[in-house]
């Protein structure tokens, strides 16, 4: 009597089953992993982004807070208000105190600064000196989709579209930022100006 061989391995029904099985699993695999990726750029965008307007808002604070009633010269000698706005493609400009002097270079303690506003962001820029110098390159501080808008805030309580002060040493009393955003209401940012001056 001969003996039947033993059969080893897989049909080809079952070979196809467990490579469908295998598919299956490796797609479901692929989209979770997919997804978790998704959601992680995601995530870093919007922690960059909220990191952003921390940084700005930190320095815009600080800057607003610390304006001073100082009247400057442009670089020809002209004499400049203490505070503009929306002139010569700047924002806003106005001189601020408390900078601080680690070096021990010769200069005041006395900063002018200016926000200015290019194609893809809000740009700080200072001065090295606040009479008779040219900025500098300036840095972007806030990306920007499209322009901000700004108001200020009188004296008399009443919020204004345009800055047009009636002394050269007059500072308004609050200034009202609003950026706006993709997808999102915009950005508003009240600070208070010159509070020590007030």
């Amino acid at each position: 009597m001969s003996a039947q061989p033993s059969r080893n391995g897989f049909t080809l029904v079952e070979m196809l089953v467990a490579l469908a099985l295998f598919a299956v699993i490796a797609t479901g695999a692929l989209g979770l992993l997919r997804f978790s990726v998704d959601a992680e750029l995601a995530s870093r965008d919007k922690t960059e982004s909220i990191a952003n307007e921390r940084r700005f808002l930190s320095v815009w604070t600080a800057d607003m807070a610390q304006a001073v009633p100082r009247p400057s010269r442009d670089q020809s000698g002209t004499p400049r208000p203490a505070f503009e706005a929306n002139s010569e493609g700047v924002l806003i400009r106005f001189t601020r105190s408390g900078w601080d002097n680690v070096d021990g270079a010769p200069r005041p303690g006395l900063q002018k600064v200016e926000y200015r506003i290019t194609a893809k962001a809000l740009v700080r820029a200072g001065y090295p000196y606040p009479d008779g110098a040219a900025p500098e390159a300036g840095a972007d501080v806030l990306p920007l989709s499209s322009p901000p808008v700004v108001r200020f805030r009188t004296k008399d309580g009443n919020w204004r579209d345009r800055w047009d002060p009636q002394l050269s040493t007059e500072l308004p009393v609050a200034i009202e930022l609003l950026v706006p955003q993709r997808g999102l209401p915009p950005l508003r940012v009240v600070s208070l100006v010159g509070v020590n001056y007030q």
